[in-house]
């Protein structure tokens, strides 16, 4: 399996250190949907089972600890495994121009108590950053130009809030369920205690708009993703454990880049259609997945 991935890089010409920004010298890879089976976005992630974890699988020992919300120089990958375990699998789709990815993540509490209904990061959240002209972190979003896009979620919905965006913030038309951005979760076990959340999001990837709560979706440059190019494409996990709601209680901020948030630095390879994958295979939730995870703890 491993074999695909080493030929397609070899036959886009791709050099890993030189194309990746943050970490260095790393790349992470974006399965190629064939289109009779791009994910539905409700949460469940049945669609993505056929896909080789080995090789699309970014799990908790790649993750980094940003901001020292887990304590001071924490190892790349020390996450508890009997408090928090995820799982992303990230895919892109050429005909519907869309980037996708599942979050699976086991939690021994689930919070969602915030004061304050716009504070999504003192809850258990997620956050997903596409820079899609591939640019260095100093470039993005400058002058009068969004060329960095975040996405912000928490669930379950609280106080009629779950979604945030920026740079632009309250567009009526960038929601989600727009063609713009789709997201969905569902759960297993105690919704407010020890559960897994599994989370779903496609993305139709802005290249440039207006840096303005006045921009208007005719003023958006749609981003075309092709074949064997590089995107910005970044994952962050936040995670709440205590507290009553009434401040920024993180004991981690889990993500794929070592440095900073609310940019978009990782490099994320759009590969070639992959002949090793049986996409009849698609029938259920791949356990066998979270297997590997549960029998870390």
């Amino acid at each position: 399996m491993k074999k695909f991935l080493t030929t397609a890089l070899a036959s886009l010409g791709l050099v890993v250190a030189a194309q990746a920004h943050e970490p260095p010298g790393e790349l992470l890879v974006a399965v190629n949907f064939p289109d009779a089976n791009v994910p539905v976005i409700d949460g469940n992630p049945s669609e993505w089972a056929p896909v080789p974890l080995d090789q699309y699988g970014i799990f908790s020992e790649s993750l980094f600890s940003l901001e020292g919300f887990a304590g001071d120089n924490v190892a790349r990958g020390a996450l508890d495994a009997s408090s928090l375990q995820v799982r992303h699998i990230v895919g892109w789709n050429d005909g519907t121009n869309n980037v996708y990815a599942t979050t699976r993540i086991f939690d021994d509490r689930h919070v969602t108590q915030r004061q304050d209904p716009g504070r999504f990061y003192w809850d258990d959240s997620v956050e997903y950053e596409v820079n899609a002209q591939h640019q260095a972190s100093e470039d993005q979003n400058q002058g009068d130009d969004a060329t960095n896009f975040s996405y912000k979620f928490a669930f379950p919905v609280y106080q009629e809030t779950f979604e945030w965006y920026r740079p632009n913030r309250n567009l009526p038309w960038l929601t989600s369920g727009s063609q713009w951005i789709e997201i969905a979760h569902t759960f297993s076990g105690d919704e407010f205690g020890e559960s897994t959340y599994d989370y779903e999001i496609r993305i139709l990837p802005i290249e440039r708009m207006p840096k303005s709560e006045e921009a208007t979706e005719d003023q958006v440059e749609i981003h075309d993703l092709t074949e064997g190019s590089v995107i910005h494409f970044t994952l962050t996990i936040n995670e709440v454990d205590g507290g009553e709601g009434e401040g920024d209680n993180r004991i981690g901020q889990w993500s794929t880049q070592s440095i900073g948030c609310c940019r978009a630095l990782n490099d994320l390879l759009l590969t070639p259609a992959d002949p090793n994958i049986d996409w009849g295979a698609a029938t259920s939730v791949d356990a066998s997945s979270w297997g590997r995870i549960k029998a870390q703890f």
